[in-house]
């Protein structure tokens, strides 16, 4: 267990009352402190970072009065294009993240003995590199104490892509650091591993919590009703990935315990979560962040991370906010399901215009005796629908479900105005996890399909 140096637990302890505190803030006084943080951030990346230099002249920006929306859109191509100028210390440049990255597979090793390192998955094609030091490590990671109750050495369980620096194995891992270690005993379990040995090892290490891919707790949830796992946790957490609800009701029944849902990414660390006592959703971590809501993407301001300052970041995440329901928080309740870019389906309908059908949609395609299911985009006016039905199901059945599918895919295109796009269901036993990331991917396109 590595040990915090004092100031290091001073820190930890110091934000997690500041979380807690701004937990029965108002409204008001969160967006005053957003703004607050924002400008100091501000102030700080005209004194260190070239890139931001150049564009506060540019835009002739003042860090007394500016917001977010004064400066432009950063993507992920800026950020690779840009990196050595970006970061705020001279010492970093991304030729040595890389070549750390490239001899690095614990998540826990930081660059100089000073930064953490996470990389993005690179399922889009491109790997996205992103530094914080401990101090903006703290400050993002320690969200998660908002999520349960501490308790004294938990034995908590993480199922996931674990050999590298993803930014999920990295903060589970930080359960295992200095004061942390008296309440959390964290173990990961790579799901490169044959399942049955996955299955065997949570059965040796009998965790209190257990967290992953809703794919893979999906996949242990069966296991368990086989009766080959045999674990009883008492929390259960899903991140990484959207939690389908046919997947949230099939984990309940089968763990018997309310799922928790997390929204955590390489950039920003903690996003999202589920908090106690909330009526359903999650809740934006907003005392550390600037979201801007838009139909495709979000664009996201980070205040905590001054060595690699992202301000309007934009990130290809759909988030809609969800005012249903009651919310105890100054913060922004979001639906749980995260939509992406990459889950939307972009066709060419039938007045000849490129359109996509929205990620949310997608996301949350729900149809009985389907168990699992992913689209392949063949070209722009045709894509194969692969259906898992549900065990069990009679020739029948099947063939019920196989109208469904037609019948719910056909409309969801006719309100597009997509009635030109045609498809086709293919029935199959199983459906591939993606070797890079560990993941699912529910949108592919013909040629990534082996």
């Amino acid at each position: 267990m590595k040990l915090f140096t004092p100031r290091e637990s001073y820190l930890w302890l110091r934000v997690l009352w500041e979380h807690h505190r701004n937990l029965r803030s108002t409204r008001e006084q969160v967006e005053a402190m957003q703004l607050r943080k924002f400008r100091r951030l501000v102030s700080f990346v005209q004194q260190r970072s070239p890139y931001y230099q150049k564009v506060i002249a540019e835009r002739g920006i003042n860090p007394a009065n500016c917001k977010p929306t004064d400066f432009p859109i950063l993507t992920k191509k800026d950020v690779i294009q840009h990196f050595d100028e970006i970061v705020t210390d001279r010492s970093i440049t991304r030729r040595r993240v890389s070549d750390f990255l490239a001899q690095s597979t614990d998540p826990a090793e930081r660059l100089d003995g000073r930064y953490h390192v996470l990389h993005t998955s690179g399922t889009s094609g491109t790997v996205g590199y992103f530094i914080f030091s401990n101090d903006a490590w703290i400050k993002g990671a320690s969200h998660v104490a908002r999520a349960t109750t501490l308790r004294f050495r938990r034995r908590t369980a993480f199922v996931a892509a674990t050999r590298g620096h993803f930014a999920g194995a990295s903060l589970m891992l930080t359960g295992n650091h200095g004061t942390n270690g008296l309440f959390f005993d964290v173990r990961t379990f790579d799901v490169g591993q044959p399942m049955h040995e996955i299955v065997a090892a949570l059965n040796r290490f009998q965790p209190h919590n257990l967290s992953g891919y809703g794919t893979i707790l999906k996949v242990l949830a069966e296991a368990k009703e086989r009766g080959e796992l045999q674990i009883n946790p008492v929390h259960v957490g899903n991140g990484g990935e959207p939690l389908m609800p046919e997947v949230r009701a099939y984990l309940e029944k089968v763990f018997k315990v309310p799922i928790l849902n997390a929204y955590a990414s390489s950039e920003h660390l903690y996003m999202a979560m589920t908090l106690p006592c909330s009526d359903g959703g999650m809740h934006l971590m907003e005392d550390d962040l600037i979201f801007e809501f838009h139909d495709d993407h979000t664009c996201i301001t980070n205040l905590f991370n001054e060595v690699m300052p992202l301000i309007r970041y934009r990130m290809d995440d759909v988030l809609v906010p969800d005012t249903s329901g009651t919310n105890p928080y100054p913060f922004t309740k979001i639906r749980e399901i995260v939509g992406r870019r990459e889950h939307s389906l972009t066709f060419t309908n039938q007045h000849g215009k490129e359109d996509f059908i929205h990620p949310i949609v997608i996301v949350e395609l729900v149809i009985q005796g389907l168990n699992a299911w992913q689209i392949v985009m063949v070209d722009q006016t045709s894509f194969r629908f692969r259906a898992r039905y549900d065990a069990g199901l009679s020739p029948e059945e099947r063939e019920a479900t196989r109208g469904r599918i037609l019948q719910k895919m056909r409309a969801i295109l006719d309100e597009k105005e997509m009635s030109n796009v045609q498809f086709q269901i293919e029935e199959i036993r199983e459906l591939e996890i993606d070797p890079r990331s560990g993941k699912f991917r529910l949108v592919v396109r013909e040629d990534a399909v082996g």
